[in-house]
């Protein structure tokens, strides 16, 4: 599972510090996410249920008409897991005619898919807590596999992988999921009428 890069500041840096001795990874003694936090969280989680739902009609439009690159089209539909849904779109985009494509615009946008997809993975699978004096969520989990797969290391015994991160960072990112949405719901009506009716547009 991907998740997003660290990036430190002073305030996550002092909060990552203190949740490093063993008192305060009694994650129970930190305070609960409130309903704030919960809407925040769902909303991520919503508006990527209906985002890899649009990715994969738009697949499943150009897979039809022979426009999925074979790496890609090997795996379709059962293997293609979720976080290659926009490599995949993005090939078939880059092979796309410039004078009907906004190619690099719609890349873009592909980008912020994928930038926000990482931030829903965190409220996905981490357990989450605020911090005392600091406007900021703690992330906690025991996954031995993405602790490896994020710091290079599994967990020791009794250790928690945790990720310290900004709430505006949510907040932000939940209007940016929202755009993109907004820009592939249209897209994706957009390229069946042009592909997809009477195969690969002229």
């Amino acid at each position: 599972m991907a998740l997003p890069p660290n990036n430190p500041n002073a305030v996550t840096d002092a909060v990552a510090k203190e949740i490093e001795t063993a008192a305060a990874k009694n994650l129970a003694a930190l305070p609960d996410v409130d309903s704030g936090d919960l809407a925040i969280f769902g909303t991520l989680i919503q508006y990527f249920a209906f985002m890899d739902f649009n990715l994969r009609r738009a697949i499943e439009t150009f897979h039809f008409e022979k426009m999925l690159p074979e790496k890609h089209a090997k795996l379709w539909p059962q293997s293609l897991p979720d976080s290659g849904l926009t490599e995949a779109l993005g090939d078939i985009i880059k092979a796309m005619d410039p004078e009907k494509e906004k190619i690099e615009e719609s890349l873009i946008w592909l980008k912020v898919i994928d930038s926000t997809r990482l931030k829903r993975n965190l409220v996905a699978h981490f357990a989450a807590k605020r911090y005392t004096g600091h406007d900021v969520y703690v992330f906690a989990s025991k996954s031995y596999k993405d602790a490896k797969k994020v710091l290079g290391a599994g967990l020791a015994q009794h250790e928690a992988h945790f990720v310290v991160s900004p709430r505006k960072d949510f907040v932000d990112m939940v209007e940016a999921a929202k755009n993109a949405l907004d820009w592939l719901s249209k897209k994706v009506l957009e390229w069946y009428e042009l592909y997809g009716k009477s195969g690969k547009a002229a």
